[in-house]
């Protein structure tokens, strides 16, 4: 007979890793409702970038992008103000 041993896993630490910055709109870069700076300062992609692939969404997707946007705006929430 063979005998299969498994390794023991370490147990399960809770998170060290510190969470990210909250999913908001920003409110201190924001060309229209500040959904792609919050994007960006979510994820650490540039807002440009953000900026970009919504205008590629709209011209390639029928407008697509504006729906996209429009939705974030209303479901993000708002920035928190501080002081």
């Amino acid at each position: 007979m063979t005998s299969t041993t498994t390794a023991a896993l370490p147990p399960a630490s809770p998170s060290t890793t510190p969470a990210g910055p909250r999913l908001a709109r920003s409110n201190t870069d924001k060309k229209i409702a500040g959904v792609a700076a919050g994007l960006a300062e979510h994820t650490g992609v540039d807002a440009v970038l953000w900026r970009v692939a919504f205008v590629a969404l709209t011209l390639a997707g029928g407008g697509t992008g504006i729906l996209v946007y429009g939705l974030l705006w209303l479901l993000m929430p708002a920035p928190e103000t501080r002081g």
